[in-house]
């Protein structure tokens, strides 16, 4: 049996839908798109909700003004990671808020090799330090010292992040150099322990040392296997080009540093 089909002539009414069939099918399609885009609606709700709790609990000690530009530069440098992941083809979560802490993307697999991860780590730098600096002329335009000390305090972040010790960026970037500037970093590790005198500082510091300890010590002192040897094997040419785009960058991060710590004080005087 052939099956039948209606055919309506031109200009012919066509049958209307109730109201209820309608309401089902935009439930249904509301449903599919949900499914399809869950991942990124609910990784923007969790980013957007951390982000207004850090502001808040922020904005206690410091004013919301403050507050709110410093976690903003802080969601600059923790997209800079995520640009970085996907021109790399690495899946990962969207960025979580902690007060007191900081802010961390989780990735969803393993990078290919210390290179790859050295890429995605210098992104989230290389992206604060962009921030920074426009926030550092924003400041002079405005002559405001609040915004001032929002650029100056990233700059001062994003340098701690460059420290070379695992799992903190610098650590990360330095792996596709070589491991054994891990060393020099637990030495900068200490001797920021001494500069910085807040006591969530310390908490960070030993949360670093905890994480850093069983890779150290598996990489530098442990019996090296085919996949750690294949996985730390960057080429000449690589190595050299990380190491020069890691001093470049932290040479721009002491400078802003620097800069905006002297037009900190300068606006602060004239306030």
């Amino acid at each position: 049996m052939e099956p039948k089909f209606e055919v309506l002539p031109p200009g012919a009414p066509r049958p209307q839908k109730s109201f209820f069939q309608n309401l089902w099918g935009w439930v249904v399609a509301g449903v599919i798109a949900i499914a399809k885009f869950k991942f990124l609606i609910f990784g923007a709700l969790k980013t957007s909700l951390s982000m207004l709790l850090m502001i808040w609990t922020y904005s206690w000690f410091f004013g919301w003004k403050f507050a709110a530009g410093f976690v903003f530069l802080i969601f600059v440098h923790e997209m800079g990671h995520v640009i970085a992941a996907k021109w790399l083809g690495m899946p990962v979560s969207a960025p979580l808020f902690i007060p007191f802490i900081g802010a961390s993307i989780i990735m969803k697999q393993s990078p290919r090799d210390a290179w790859t991860e050295a890429l995605m780590a210098y992104g989230g730098p290389l992206a604060g330090c962009i921030g920074s600096w426009i926030c550092w002329g924003i400041a002079l335009q405005l002559g405001e010292s609040w915004v001032m000390a929002v650029a100056s305090t990233s700059f001062l972040i994003n340098l701690f992040n460059m420290i070379p010790v695992p799992p903190l960026d610098g650590g990360r970037i330095c792996a596709a150099v070589s491991p054994w500037f891990w060393i020099i970093g637990l030495l900068l590790l200490g001797a920021s322990v001494a500069y910085f005198h807040a006591w969530n500082s310390i908490v960070i510091i030993v949360l670093v040392l905890i994480v850093a300890f069983p890779r150290m010590k598996q990489t530098l002192f442990g019996q090296p296997t085919e996949e750690m040897q294949a996985y730390y094997n960057t080429h000449i040419s690589n190595r050299l080009s990380m190491a020069l785009m890691y001093l470049g960058l932290i040479a721009a991060l002491l400078l802003g540093y620097w800069d905006a710590s002297s037009h900190l004080s300068y606006l602060m005087d004239q306030n």
